[in-house]
């Protein structure tokens, strides 16, 4: 195995992807409700927001925008100051949360009030710090709402590295509502060597410059696989409890151990 194929082994599984959404489609798969969990990955959104552009409420009627301040908020703003797209909105979203952020960047660039006329609810989960704290607090702002509905059918959109387990802290989360729920990462990352330096792939209209710092990818998906091996240290039933029990494949472990030996061995 290649380094890139072994990326690419742990990027496919956390990316976890079980809807694919097309913007430039009719069609689609319609859910009850919708969660955009926000990052500082815009193509997760984007996706989204020009789906519901051209949908609709016939894509959903509901769409839940995710995230307080927490560790990786920084990371938002900086993507928003530096992105030709957003830059314009930099001094107005300094200090928000950032669902906040991001439905200023629905109403300003996606015509967020024709989405909403549309019949799109947009509700505003501003107070979570991190993954399982997403999944808690929308399921009061759900509730709130009378929106925790029995047999509802809930997509999950999300940073690729993070996708899988995301879905399973709202699993977690909603242990007992019958509520089913779907990952969609809208992009799974994948990686190549050129020259000996490892770089991302462009595919799906992403380019290197909509993603992240090589060395910060490869941390995020190796410490994903920390989280989510059910044992001592993971975020399993035999660890902190946070999600339920996940079957990591042989080959995706066998794949991050040989990544993280390569890794160690650069530093």
């Amino acid at each position: 195995m290649t380094l890139a194929k072994d990326i690419n082994i742990v990027s496919t599984f956390l990316s976890h992807e079980q809807v694919r959404l097309d913007p430039f489609t009719d069609k689609f798969q319609r859910h009850d409700t919708i969660v955009l969990c926000v990052s500082a990955i815009f193509h997760c959104a984007e996706t989204l927001f020009r789906a519901l552009q051209r949908q609709g409420s016939d894509l959903t009627p509901t769409l839940v925008l995710c995230g307080g301040i927490g560790h990786s908020t920084p990371h938002l703003y900086a993507a928003v100051a530096k992105n030709p797209r957003y830059a314009h909105l930099a001094e107005q979203i300094t200090g928000l949360p950032e669902a906040q952020v991001m439905e200023k960047i629905l109403d300003a660039c996606f015509s967020g009030s024709n989405v909403r006329n549309s019949g799109v609810k947009v509700l505003v989960e501003d107070k979570s710090t991190n993954c399982g704290a997403n999944a808690t607090e929308t399921r009061k702002l759900l509730r709130k709402n009378g929106l925790l509905v029995s047999g509802s059918k809930v997509l999950i959109i999300q940073d690729p590295t993070m996708s899988l387990r995301t879905k399973m802290s709202f699993e977690k989360a909603f242990e007992g509502d019958r509520v089913a729920f779907e990952a969609c990462p809208t992009f799974v990352p994948m990686v190549t060597e050129v020259e000996g330096r490892l770089r991302f792939e462009s595919r799906e209209a992403v380019t290197e410059d909509d993603l992240w710092e090589m060395d910060r990818f490869l941390g995020l998906i190796l410490g994903e696989i920390v989280r989510l091996r059910d044992d001592d240290s993971g975020y399993g039933p035999k660890g902190k409890r946070f999600i339920g029990h996940v079957d990591v494949p042989d080959t995706v472990l066998e794949a991050y151990a040989r990544l993280e030996r390569s890794v160690q061995a650069k530093r």
